[in-house]
């Protein structure tokens, strides 16, 4: 995963979150599979973009939730 820079919480709390929950996040989108939040910049094809509610549900849940109610490329269309 990648954690946009505009994030909201903050980059660095879902950072930590995902990590402490045994999630890998990457330093580039270019490396990611999936961008958390609004990114400005341009991401490279096969990105999907989800909300950072995502990620929150997840951790309520205790498991990885599908993908359609949080896709922000979806919301743009």
């Amino acid at each position: 995963m990648f954690v946009s820079p505009q994030s909201q919480p903050p980059p660095c709390s879902l950072i930590e979150l995902i990590r402490l929950c045994g999630g890998t996040v990457c330093k580039t989108v270019r490396q990611a599979g999936i961008c958390i939040g609004a990114h400005k910049g341009k991401k490279p094809q096969g990105i999907r973009s989800l909300s950072e509610q995502w990620v929150l549900d997840c951790l309520t849940h205790l498991k990885e939730l599908p993908y359609e109610n949080y896709d922000l490329d979806r919301r743009s269309e």
